[in-house]
C-alpha cells in the first residue's frame, strides 16, 4: 500500500502551511563539527545532486552515510520502520491498523531483534556507525515537511533493529507468498464444481489454468550452456514436448484443504482483499520482477565484461533505491543504496560489478492446523503434530494511533476490540505466525517462513562492497540466507557469472520421492508428512535451522559457455517446461523442487534481442541500455497473427456467416488494419507522453501515431479475449480465474494445442465455445473477432469516455491517454509526481499521471492489468526502479544509471524529481567515481570534521 486514504482535512491547509524546500541547503562556510567523527571527511555533490563521500576510515564513511540517508530521507525510512514494524497507525491513524495487525502478525521486527545478536562484530561496528550518523543528523535539524501534516514534532532516536527491520521488509517483499492460499481454494473450488458439471476439475487448474510451464520457454542456464552459432530466430518461441503434466501424474492425487481449512482460508482472503501491502503476497510474481544479464569480453565492443541490471519494484515518491558513491581508502563502491540500510546494495566498485533479479523460489508454506485447548499451554491452546501436543505462544500486542485532530504529537490507544491482544506463533514453524484461527473447528492457518528468525544478509551486502574477485563474491553470497535472489556478476578479470543465493527448505516427502497430499505451492497438513526436515547437513553460513539445498544445486554458471546470459525471473534451468515443477530428482535422490512456475514473459525477448546481435557483431553498452528500453509485448509476437488468420479466414469465400459478420464490419476491419501495420512498439501517440527516442513535447509522427493506436487496440482486445475464452466458464459457475500472467500462458496453450484439442481443455471444459457452432476453427476464430469487436464498443463506451470522450474515431485511441503513471508518495496529495508540489504537471489534462510507452511485461516492464477494462485501469504503479549498466575496463569499473526520481525526499527540493525524466525517457547519468572525473561535474562542497578539531 503505497497510499492510504487520510482525512480529507489533511490536505485543505497545505497550499497555505506546508514548509517545503526551495533550494539546495546552503553550503556551510566552514567545516561542520561531529562528535562521533574520528578524521576530517568530505560530501560532495554533483550537479545532478549525486552525493559522493570520501572520508578516512570506514567508521566515518558509514556514519557520513547514515547522515546523508537522515537528510535526504528520513521520512521515507520512518515510515518504512513504522511500515515492517507494525506502527504505520502511529504516523498515518486509524485508516492503518488492519495493515499493522497483519506486519506484527508476520513479525518482521521479531525477525529482526532475533538477527542482531548474530551480527559479527565488525558488522555490528559498521551498523553502529550507520545509526550514530542518522541520529547525528535527525538530532540537529528539523523534520521534513511530511511530519507537519502528520501534526508530529518529535520522532524515536534510529537503532540498528530499526536497520535490520528494514532489512527484513525488503527481502520479505521479495520472497514472501501466500499464493498458496489462492491456489488451494482455486483447486477445491475447480474440484468441487467439476464434481458436479462433469469436468475434471484437478486438471482444469493444472493443465489448462495454473500452469507452471513458462508462456515462453527461455532459461536462463542452458541458454547460457549453448555456444554459438546462435539459434534460428523463432526457435525460442516453441513450446517444449512432450509435456509431462504435474496433473496427470498423480502428485496431485489428493484432495485440496478439508471444509474447515478451505473455509480458513477463503476467510483470510476476505479479510485482507482491501489491504494492498499484504494482497500483493497473495500472487508476488504480478507485482515484482527484474532483468539482468551480462556478457563476455569476447562479446562486447569494448573486449571487457558488461552486467546490465533493471530490478522491477513499486514506483513512489522518492523513489526506492538512493544513489551514492563510498570512498575510504581502498574501498571503493558506487550504485544504489537503500534509504535506512549502509553499504551500497547493487553496483560496482573498482574490480566488480552486480546487479540482481528475484529467483522466486518457494521459501514459504502455509500450514493447516489441528488446534487444541491446552491448559499448560501459555496461550492455552497447542497445536496437534505427529498426535503430540506443541504449545502455541502468545506474543501481547498493543496499538496506537495518530489522532490526527491537530493536536501535535497526540498518539492515542486503539480503540478496544479493534486490534487481537496477542499474535500466535507456532516455533515448529520457525516461529511462524498463526494467520487465521477457527477454534469451533480446531483448526488454523499457520506460516512457515524462512525469513522470520535470524539471518545475515546485511553481512552479504558488505561482502560485495568490499569484494576483489569472484572467489570473494561468491563468498558473500552465502550470506543471502532469504529467499532467494539471481546475481549477475562481472569483473575486471574477464570473469562474468550468474550465481544463485539463498536457503531452500528441503521437505520430507518430497525428499522421499513422492508427494503427501497436495505439492507445497498448496496449503499443507501440518499434522504430519510435510515437514521442512531438521538440519542435518549444515551448509558455510546456514542460518535456518531446517535441511537446505546445497550451493552446488542451486541454479548457476560460470563463465558461460555462450559467453552470455540473461535472467527475468524465468525459469533457471528448466525444470518447470514441462509442466511439472516437481519432475525432475536431486542427485542424490529426491524431488528437486524450487518453484510452482517462473515469470515466461521477459527472458524470452531479451534472450532473441541478443541472440539477434550477436548475428550482426557484437554487443555494446549501447546496445544493453537499448535493451532495457524495450517497449515490444512478447504476448502481442504470439497473438497478432491469431487476429490475422481469423480475419482472413472471416474473408474466405463460403466463411460461417457469423464469422463472415466480423469481416463485413467497416470498424473491425480498420482495427485489424491497424494491428496488421502494427511494428509491436508501444509508443504513447502524444505529444506530452515519453517515448524512447523522440523528445517529450514534440509532436509523434505517423509511424508513432499508428503504433500507439494499435497498441491500444490490441491491449483492450486481449482483455477482451481473455474475458471471453479463459474467464467466461469460470465466471458462469462463479469459480475463481487465474492471474493475468497465468491467463495467457494458459490461451497461449490453447492455440498452440488447438489442432489436436479444438480449444477444449484436458479438463474437458471448452474455452472457445459458440452455440450453434460445429466447427472448432470457426469457434476460435468467432471469439478472438467478438473478442476485437468488445473492445471497440468498450473503447467507444462511458468507462473509456474519460480519455476518449465517447470516441469511434480509431484515431482518437492513443495509448499515453491510457498507459500512465502517478509516482505516488504515502500521503499523495502534493507530494506525489504528479503533482509534486505544482512543479511537474500530468501529461493529460483531465487524467491523473505520466503517459509513458510500454505496457503487459516489456522489458522496460510497465505492467497494467490484463483484464484492464477502464480509463484508468490501464495505470502502472511498479517497473524498473533503477537502470544501470557496468562496463568493465583496462582501468576498473565504470557505468551508467537512471533513477525514477531524485536523491532529495523532501519536497521543492532541487532534486525532488530532477533525475526522473531523464529516467522516462531511458537516458542514463555517468556513475562518475574519480576525482578527476568529478572536477567539472561538483556543484557543492561539505566538509566534516571531528568536535573540537
Amino acid at each position: 500500500m503505497r497510499r492510504l486514504i487520510l482525512v480529507a482535512a489533511f490536505f485543505g491547509a497545505l497550499g497555505g502551511s506546508l514548509t517545503t524546500v526551495t533550494a539546495a541547503d546552503p553550503q556551510p562556510t566552514h567545516p561542520i563539527q561531529l562528535p562521533s567523527l574520528q578524521a576530517a571527511a568530505k560530501i560532495t555533490r554533483e550537479a545532478n545532486g549525486i552525493p559522493h563521500i570520501r572520508a578516512n576510515n570506514q567508521h566515518d564513511l558509514l556514519f557520513l552515510q547514515g547522515y546523508l540517508h537522515a537528510q535526504d530521507r528520513f521520512f521515507e525510512m520512518d515510515y518504512n520502520r513504522h511500515l515492517a514494524s507494525g506502527r504505520l497507525s502511529e504516523l498515518l491513524g486509524a485508516a492503518a491498523l488492519p495493515t499493522d495487525v497483519q506486519l506484527r502478525t508476520f513479525g518482521l521486527r521479531r525477525g529482526a531483534q532475533a538477527s542482531l545478536p548474530v551480527v559479527p562484530a565488525a558488522v555490528l561496528a559498521a551498523l553502529n556507525a550507520y545509526v550514530d550518523g542518522v541520529n547525528a543528523y535527525v538530532t540537529n535539524h528539523p523534520l521534513p515537511p511530511e511530519y507537519q501534516v502528520l501534526h508530529l514534532t518529535r520522532v524515536e532516536p534510529w537503532t540498528a533493529v530499526d536497520t535490520l527491520t528494514l532489512a527484513k521488509l525488503l527481502f520479505f517483499g521479495l520472497s514472501f507468498d501466500l499464493s498458496d492460499i489462492g491456489n488451494t481454494v482455486a483447486l477445491r473450488s475447480y474440484q468441487v464444481a467439476g464434481a458436479a458439471a462433469g469436468f475434471d476439475g484437478t486438471k482444469l487448474f493444472f493443465q489448462d489454468l495454473f500452469r507452471s510451464a513458462p508462456f515462453d520457454p527461455a532459461s536462463t542456464v542452458p541458454d547460457a550452456s549453448v555456444p554459438q552459432p546462435i539459434q534460428p530466430e523463432g526457435e525460442a518461441s516453441k513450446t517444449p514436448s512432450p509435456e509431462a503434466d504435474l496433473g496427470a501424474t498423480g502428485a496431485a492425487s489428493g484432495g485440496a484443504a478439508d471444509d474447515a481449512g478451505a473455509a480458513l482460508a477463503q476467510r483470510y482472503l476476505d479479510q485482507i482483499r482491501d489491504l494492498p501491502l499484504v494482497n500483493r503476497y497473495l500472487e508476488p510474481s504480478e507485482h515484482s520482477s527484474s532483468n539482468e544479464g551480462a556478457v563476455s569480453g569476447a562479446l562486447t565492443t569494448t573486449g571487457f565484461p558488461l552486467v546490465a541490471n533493471d530490478p522491477h519494484l513499486s514506483l513512489g515518491t522518492p523513489p526506492i533505491w538512493y544513489p551514492i558513491h563510498l570512498q575510504a581508502g581502498r574501498f571503493d563502491v558506487i550504485g544504489h543504496s537503500f534509504a535506512g540500510l549502509p553499504f551500497v546494495a547493487l553496483g560496482h566498485n573498482r574490480r566488480i560489478a552486480w546487479g540482481a533479479t528475484v529467483n522466486p523460489v518457494d521459501v514459504t508454506d502455509v500450514f493447516q492446523e489441528q488446534v487444541s485447548p491446552d491448559s499448560h499451554s501459555p496461550s492455552g491452546l497447542s497445536i496437534v503434530h505427529a498426535g503430540q501436543r506443541e504449545p502455541i505462544i502468545p506474543i501481547p500486542e498493543a496499538y496506537r494511533l495518530n489522532a490526527l485532530d491537530n493536536t501535535s504529537d497526540h498518539l492515542v490507544p486503539a480503540p478496544a476490540g479493534s486490534t487481537p491482544p496477542a499474535v500466535l506463533i507456532v516455533p515448529r514453524r520457525n516461529q511462524g505466525p498463526i494467520i487465521s484461527l477457527d477454534l469451533a473447528h480446531g483448526t488454523a492457518l499457520s506460516v512457515q517462513y524462512t525469513g522470520f528468525g535470524a539471518t545475515k544478509e546485511l553481512q552479504g551486502i558488505i561482502g560485495f562492497n568490499e569484494a576483489a574477485s569472484l572467489d570473494d563474491f561468491r563468498g558473500a553470497v552465502q550470506f543471502f540466507d532469504t529467499g532467494s535472489f539471481n546475481f549477475a556478476y562481472g569483473d575486471v578479470d574477464g570473469n562474468i557469472a550468474y550465481l544463485t543465493t539463498g536457503e531452500v527448505p528441503i521437505r520430507e516427502d518430497l525428499q522421499a520421492g513422492t508427494v503427501n497430499g497436495l505439492p507445497p505451492f498448496f496449503i499443507r497438513n501440518g499434522v504430519l508428512g510435510n515437514e521442512w526436515l531438521p538440519v542435518q547437513h549444515p551448509q558455510p553460513n546456514q542460518a535456518l535451522p531446517y535441511e537446505v539445498l546445497p550451493s552446488e544445486e542451486m541454479p548457476h554458471i560460470v563463465n558461460p559457455p555462450a559467453g552470455w546470459f540473461v535472467n527475468s525471473n524465468n525459469d533457471p534451468v528448466g525444470v518447470t517446461l514441462s509442466n511439472n515443477p516437481l519432475g525432475r530428482l536431486r542427485p542424490g535422490g529426491g524431488i528437486y523442487y524450487l518453484s510452482p512456475g517462473y515469470d515466461g514473459f521477459r527472458a524470452g525477448r531479451a534472450t532473441a534481442l541478443i541472440r539477434e546481435k550477436l548475428t550482426h557483431g557484437k554487443l555494446s553498452p549501447t546496445d544493453m541500455e537499448a535493451m532495457q528500453a524495450d517497449t515490444v509485448m512478447i504476448d502481442s509476437t504470439i497473438f497478432v497473427p491469431w487476429v490475422e488468420r481469423a480475419f482472413t479466414d472471416a474473408q474466405a469465400p463460403g466463411a460461417n456467416p457469423s464469422l463472415a459478420a466480423f469481416a463485413a464490419d467497416p470498424r473491425v476491419a480498420a482495427a485489424v488494419d491497424r494491428i496488421e501495420n502494427w511494428d509491436l512498439r508501444t509508443r504513447t501517440g502524444i505529444a506530452g507522453g515519453y517515448d524512447v527516442g523522440r523528445p517529450v513535447g514534440s509532436p509523434p509522427s505517423d509511424r508513432e501515431i499508428t503504433d500507439s493506436v494499435a497498441t491500444t487496440i490490441y491491449s483492450v482486445w486481449r482483455a477482451q479475449f481473455v474475458r471471453n475464452t479463459v474467464d467466461a466458464p469460470l465466471m458462469a459457475l462463479h469459480l475463481p480465474t487465474p492471474p493475468g500472467g497465468l491467463a495467457l500462458s494458459a490461451l497461449r496453450h490453447l492455440l498452440d494445442t488447438f489442432s489436436a484439442s479444438g480449444g477444449v481443455g484436458a479438463s474437458g471444459v471448452n474455452f472457445f465455445s459458440v452455440p450453434g457452432v460445429t466447427n472448432a476453427a470457426d469457434r476460435r476464430d468467432i471469439v478472438i473477432l467478438k473478442s476485437l469487436s468488445d473492445a471497440l464498443a468498450r473503447l467507444a463506451s462511458p468507462d473509456f469516455a474519460a480519455a476518449f470522450s465517447g470516441s469511434t474515431n480509431l484515431d482518437d485511441y492513443r495509448w499515453g491517454k491510457l498507459h500512465r503513471i502517478v509516482f505516488a508518495h504515502p500521503l499523495d496529495g502534493p507530494f506525489s509526481i504528479p503533482p509534486a508540489g505544482g512543479a511537474f504537471p500530468a501529461s493529460v489534462p483531465g487524467l491523473p499521471g505520466i503517459a509513458t510507452d510500454g505496457g503487459f511485461e516489456v522489458l522496460d516492464r510497465s505492467d497494467s492489468d490484463v483484464r484492464a477494462d477502464s480509463a484508468n485501469a490501464f495505470m502502472f504503479n511498479a517497473g524498473p526502479s533503477n537502470r544501470s549498466v557496468h562496463i568493465a575496463t583496462g582501468d576498473g569499473m565504470t557505468g551508467e544509471s537512471a533513477l525514477p526520481g531524485g536523491v532529495s525526499g523532501v519536497l521543492g527540493s532541487p532534486f525532488y524529481f530532477n533525475l526522473l525524466p531523464a529516467w522516462l525517457a531511458n537516458q542514463y547519468y555517468p556513475l562518475r567515481s574519480r576525482e578527476d572525473e568529478l572536477d567539472d561535474n561538483t556543484v557543492s562542497v561539505t566538509k566534516f570534521v571531528p568536535a573540537g578539531g
